[in-house]
């Protein structure tokens, strides 16, 4: 078995809002697939844990967004 048939190559990248997080190809029409994003948004920490010293009561709730996107593949270019 030769290793050079068998090597993964890019032949494009796009850099998209949000951090991927998933791919869904579509049988049906193969042509279309799907991208999942999701990023969580972090909130700021203190710099000096010091001036905060009392445990917090009640956690924030952790917010977070995504979006899926469709690409169609067409003669080889997104």
């Amino acid at each position: 078995m030769s290793h050079s048939r068998d090597a993964i190559a890019s032949k494009q990248s796009l850099v998209l809002d949000l951090p991927p997080s998933c791919i869904e190809f579509c049988l049906s029409h193969p042509e279309y697939f799907v991208v999942g994003t999701y990023n969580l948004v972090k909130d700021e920490e203190p710099l000096d844990e010091s001036v905060n010293a009392e445990p917090s009561v009640a956690k924030k709730t952790q917010n977070r967004n995504g979006s899926l996107i469709v690409f169609r593949l067409e003669n080889g270019v997104v």
